[in-house]
């Protein structure tokens, strides 16, 4: 990675976190917005190039680093490739997002033959493994995250959303069999992030209890976050990055006993509310509307909603980072990103 000299940041974001994380004097607010697959545009790859060719994928990353300088790089393997580690398959259309294929779980009596998966000896998982030793160099510049998913959504990708729910109520012994095989899994990886000296971010969006409710979540998704994020931090040093989709309020008091070093929040979220009621236990990453305001939005209405959400969060006790509340569409047109980091550097300086 370059480091390139940026109006208004007088900080790499290493040297920013470092400064956050010890109660010093820092220039602005981290920002990290969400790129997901719009990376690939930078760098004019296919989708399945980036989540299959490690150089590619280390180059993409590079270019849209070098570009915008974000607070923070996230590499796989994510659900995805944590879902196809254990058997699971996405499809790679020319053109759209990869999207889950024919559920891998079709019986649980298939779960007798199924083990979680070793990341330092999987074929899939030694992809990311690669791309991390890439880009360990940027480390001294810019923090470095691998997400591992979420457990109920790797469960989901392997038995398909809707038996998976109805299978919660139907065999609940059997999903929690499939949880500890996904668990497991997201284990080894974070052993080989720790080696590598990267963070971990996780994602569950299935976990939303607008779709599963919150008994559900105490019950199949609480435990396993929990023993993911006390883990993570036991074995990297470093606290969990976690996003949530969805209307999340009535799981705020799960997610205020995980270890986390942010809680990314979805812009349908009530920033304010979430400052007020989980402010004082984790920090909150939120929550730019990446459709509305940042691939729709003019330059205006980008600083405005950057502006916003920046008046709103620097008052949380626990800290506050500037995100989208989701990842950006891959059809964004790039200077929109642009735009999105010159009001984060422009709105969020500390004054």
């Amino acid at each position: 990675m370059e480091k390139i000299e940026r109006p208004n940041d007088q900080m790499t974001p290493v040297e920013r976190k470092d400064a956050i994380e010890s109660g010093q004097e820092f220039d602005r607010f981290p920002c990290i917005p969400f790129m997901g697959e719009f990376k690939c545009q930078l760098s004019g790859i296919s989708f399945r190039e980036f989540w299959y060719d490690p150089e590619k994928m280390v180059e993409t990353e590079r270019l849209a680093f070098n570009r915008y300088g974000y607070d923070r790089i996230v590499i796989g393997p994510n659900t995805r490739g944590i879902t196809e580690a254990l058997g699971g398959r996405f499809v790679y259309p020319g053109k759209g997002l990869p999207y889950a294929d024919q559920p891998f779980l079709k019986d649980y009596e298939q779960l007798k033959g199924m083990e979680a998966v070793q990341a330092e000896s999987d074929s899939r998982i030694q992809i990311f493994a690669e791309v991390a030793k890439r880009l360990a160099d940027a480390g001294r510049i810019v923090p470095l995250e691998m997400s591992i998913g979420g457990p109920f959504t790797i469960a989901s990708n392997l038995r398909g959303v809707e038996l998976l729910l109805r299978d919660t109520r139907k065999y609940p012994d059997r999903i929690m069999e499939l949880l500890r095989i996904v668990t497991d899994s997201q284990k080894s990886c974070i052993d080989m992030a720790a080696e590598q000296g990267f963070g971990i971010a996780m994602a569950d969006p299935v976990a939303n209890p607008a779709l599963i409710g919150p008994k559900m979540y105490e019950r199949f998704v609480f435990p396993f976050t929990k023993e993911l994020t006390d883990y993570a931090l036991e074995k990297t040093g470093k606290k969990v990055s976690l996003h949530m989709c969805g209307t999340t309020y009535s799981i705020w008091k799960y997610l205020r006993q995980y270890e986390l070093n942010e809680l990314s929040l979805d812009n349908i979220i009530d920033l304010e509310r979430a400052i007020e009621e989980l402010g004082d236990a984790v920090p909150i990453a939120g929550n730019v509307d990446p459709v509305e305001i940042v691939m729709n939005g003019t330059r205006e209405e980008i600083f405005e909603g950057v502006r916003r959400c920046i008046e709103i969060g620097k008052s949380a006790k626990k800290g506050y980072h500037l995100a989208t509340g989701c990842d950006i569409p891959e059809t964004t047109l790039p200077e929109k990103i642009d735009w999105f980091m010159e009001a984060a550097r422009e709105c969020g300086v500390r004054g």
